[in-house]
């Protein structure tokens, strides 16, 4: 393949952002009718798309808009772009869904809700951004997030996510075993026979399910470490 060539989603080392993979990144956004491009670049190696995003509420006229920073990681299309609010209109809040960095927090990165590898994954984050200026102008207005949000952490949407994936199996082993290993933290054996009762592997069975409870187990360990860490700072 050319080293100019437009899109290299196969490339191991991520986008390399040639001229004509610029050019060819605008013209998908400009298919993007809520986003307006004002300038790009390279900041210490890392592609930048600085932009206006705007909507208008259909019942007042109004025109809403927000400057944000869109953030290729290196390893683009095979990572999530960050967005970022530019002039740092909005105050950074758990409850606003937004990080003390000034980015946007549009999805639990195990929801895997973003096309990865996608050629359409730049305006699908836009897509994700936009309705989150829609709900941060209601949360600015009412002090409460509106609609259905994920719990903050990693641990307490991680065990929601769990019971989805059970849920979705349909299979009643799955279900009690997973509130098994919620109530009790214990370790899966990944290499034994699926707690579905298949006979297979859990790792060649329930893979996605195996995997969601290890990293479960993980962030449960990790936060109560940080709890305890705080316990003894504030006792000292």
């Amino acid at each position: 393949m050319r080293a100019d060539a437009p899109f290299r989603a196969g490339n191991a080392r991520g986008t390399i952002w040639t001229p004509a993979r610029v050019k060819h990144e605008f013209e998908i956004l400009s298919h993007v009718h809520f986003f307006r491009i004002l300038t790009h670049g390279l900041t210490n190696g890392v592609f930048q798309i600085l932009g206006v995003l705007s909507f208008t509420q259909e019942e007042t006229g109004r025109i809403y808009s927000l400057k944000v920073r869109l953030e290729y990681p290196r390893d683009y299309s095979w990572a999530v772009p960050s967005v970022f609010d530019q002039d740092k209109q909005f105050r950074p809040s758990a409850n606003g869904h937004q990080f003390p960095d000034h980015r946007l927090c549009l999805s639990f990165p195990e929801r895997e809700e973003f096309g990865i590898g996608s050629e359409q994954l730049s305006s699908e984050v836009l897509g994700a951004s936009l309705i989150w200026l829609d709900k941060r102008y209601i949360f600015e207005r009412n002090g409460k997030w509106p609609g259905e949000a994920e719990e903050h952490g990693w641990a307490r949407p991680l065990r929601r996510l769990l019971k989805e994936e059970a849920r979705r199996s349909r299979n009643g082993y799955l279900s009690a075993w997973t509130d098994w290993i919620i109530a009790e933290l214990a370790t899966p054996q990944f290499h034994m026979g699926c707690p579905c009762c298949s006979g297979k592997r859990f790792l060649d069975c329930h893979w996605r399910l195996a995997m969601l409870s290890a990293q479960y187990l993980f962030s449960m360990q990790y936060e109560r470490g940080l709890d305890e860490h705080r316990s003894a700072l504030e006792a000292a």
